[in-house]
């Protein structure tokens, strides 16, 4: 949008504005705000009182429409995101900082009453809802008051007043100024955060309603496309339990966080401590956390795809795993985590009557490996750096307490299944 203005004009009985007066360095414009201000008010205390001539502030007076609109007008040419302004809400604000500017040298004391504050937050409050960024509005408060000392030290000149006093009346401004930043900016802050607060809220309810399913179809359709996604895509539902914050950064930005420029893949939002979400590939596995995601789905489709991601986080985490899973990955494992009563049986059967011999966790520490071998003696015992015949000694003294046969298929795989499921932390 084109914002650049033409520069005021002399107006008769008022100074003739030359170009407004650039930054040397534009970083230098951001005005720092201390944080340990306690209160605007109370930060000119032991400060004597700037004597202003009221003689001065009255050529001012006469010269305060002038000065709103070469005020209004520096701010506009230097900042873009103050042409979005409504040009009625740009001006009614100059209007209450110029009548606080007037009121605090007429009273020759730097000083912010209740009102003055309410009226300072709002302007604050207002630019954060308007999206002009912090930096531009610290930006902004120093080219107005290098506008106003620019105009003030040319209309002393015109009608030849002392610089001492015209200094004593800047002087007043800057201390004014000073105090209104502070207030302004610490509502700025406020409402970013308030702001911030409902944006995540909203994700939050369309990330939970999308992956539950409690959203109607016509209704998910038109969301997703206010959040920059495809609604005839398919999406892989996720579930994370992330430990730092570089790790779950990394996962935001895999689903199009933080990049702005990127197109959006998906959607994540904080719930209950977990991040959950949705994206059009499986997540990174290169994360320091457990991940368990579902099969692509359409966005109808999505509770699907969840409640799988569900089960494998839920059976990655009980078996002490960390990383990236889909229930494929985890094999028979998530069945073995769901299915508590048939676990518990299969325990009773093939565990229990092993606290009978000498030492049953060295015998169940073999059959673990025997069975990870492939029922292999020789890699079992290289593997637990024994003897082979104390291998084949310990198989025996497995089916001699439990009365079973490993020559049994299904045997084998109740054992397999006792042996996860007492490994696993439900």
């Amino acid at each position: 949008m084109a914002c650049a203005l033409a520069q005021p004009g002399d107006v008769s009985g008022s100074p003739g504005p030359e170009q407004e007066v650039e930054a040397e360095n534009e970083d230098d414009a951001v005005v720092e705000v201390q944080s340990s201000t306690v209160g605007a008010a109370d930060a000119l205390g032991g400060i004597a009182p700037v004597v202003v001539s009221h003689a001065f502030i009255d050529a001012l007076l006469g010269e305060q429409d002038e000065l709103h609109r070469w005020l209004g007008a520096a701010v506009r040419q230097r900042l873009v995101s103050y042409c979005l302004i409504p040009a009625e809400s740009f001006d009614f604000e100059m209007g209450v900082v110029l009548r606080q500017v007037f009121a605090a040298a007429s009273s020759r004391q730097a000083t912010l009453n209740e009102q003055d504050e309410a009226d300072l937050a709002a302007i604050g409050e207002q630019r954060a809802r308007q999206g002009v960024p912090v930096d531009d509005m610290l930006r902004a408060w120093r080219v107005a008051t290098e506008a106003a000392v620019n105009y003030v030290r040319k209309l002393a000149q015109r009608d030849d007043v002392s610089e001492s006093r015209a200094l004593e009346f800047l002087e007043c401004v800057l201390r004014w100024s000073d105090l209104a930043l502070v207030v302004t900016t610490r509502a700025y802050r406020r409402a970013e955060l308030a702001l911030e607060r409902a944006a995540d809220e909203r994700d939050v309810r369309f990330v939970r309603g999308t992956l539950l399913g409690t959203i109607p179809s016509v209704e998910l359709r038109m969301k997703a496309e206010v959040y920059g996604l495809d609604p005839d895509g398919e999406y892989v539902a996720f579930r994370a339990r992330i430990d730092d914050d570089t790790s779950r950064r990394q996962l935001e930005k895999a689903v199009g966080f933080h990049d702005p420029l990127c197109e959006r893949r998906g959607l994540c939002a904080d719930v209950d401590g977990e991040v959950v979400g949705f994206m059009t590939e499986a997540p990174p596995t290169d994360l320091d956390g457990i991940i368990g995601f579902g099969h692509p789905k359409p966005l109808e489709q999505l509770v699907e795809s969840y409640r799988l991601a569900t089960r494998a986080l839920v059976t990655a985490q009980a078996c002490g795993r960390r990383g990236t899973y889909d229930i494929v990955a985890l094999g028979l494992r998530p069945a073995v985590a769901m299915d508590v009563d048939v676990g518990e049986s299969l325990r009773r059967r093939y565990l229990e009557p092993l606290a009978a011999a000498s030492s049953p966790g060295e015998l169940m520490a073999t059959l673990r490996a025997y069975l990870a071998c492939g029922m292999h003696v020789e890699r079992t015992a290289t593997r637990l750096f024994v003897h082979q015949n104390t291998v084949r000694y310990r198989i025996a003294r497995f089916e001699e307490l439990t009365g079973a046969d490993l020559g049994s298929t299904e045997v084998v795989l109740e054992l397999w299944w006792a042996l996860e499921f007492s490994a696993m932390r439900l």
